[in-house]
């Protein structure tokens, strides 16, 4: 979806939305395995939607099942444009690319298998003009 410089992610799986719509009852799981508990990753999403999106930001209920057991919920902004409405991510065409830090610099306390339950919290029962939704983990470099 999104090519950069670098190291590739240790994870990254993205989700098309066929009838690019969210609804706000749709959950995107993203499954991974842990071994390493002393390396800090970034949370990444990885998102795509028309030049037509009618906001200038993207609010999303995010929850991080532990391998014990346990869970962690936040609800997060991401800004997509500026003051004057220019989007953030990139344009190719009528599409717009977005590769936003959603969590950063997290440490896995614990070896083994992390679900990242994703969902839209916009308040519409639909989002428009969504295509693409990802989730990559990236391990973070003090030069981000």
């Amino acid at each position: 979806m999104l090519l950069s410089c670098g190291e590739p992610p240790f994870f990254e799986e993205t989700r098309t939305l066929e009838s690019q719509t969210w609804p706000a009852d749709e959950e995107l799981t993203f499954t991974f395995d842990v071994q390493d508990t002393q390396t800090a990753f970034d949370f990444l999403l990885n998102l795509r939607h028309g030049e037509a999106y009618p906001y200038s930001n993207l609010y999303l209920f995010m929850q991080l099942d532990f391998p014990n057991g346990k869970k962690s919920i936040d609800t997060l902004e991401c800004v997509l444009a500026d003051d004057r409405g220019k989007w953030n991510g990139r344009t190719p065409g009528s599409l717009v690319d977005h590769r936003i830090i959603i969590n950063g610099r997290r440490i896995f306390p614990l070896k083994g298998e992390y679900t990242v339950h994703i969902k839209q919290a916009m308040r519409v029962d639909s989002l428009p003009e969504i295509y693409d939704v990802g989730f990559a983990l990236k391990e973070f470099e003090s030069g981000n």
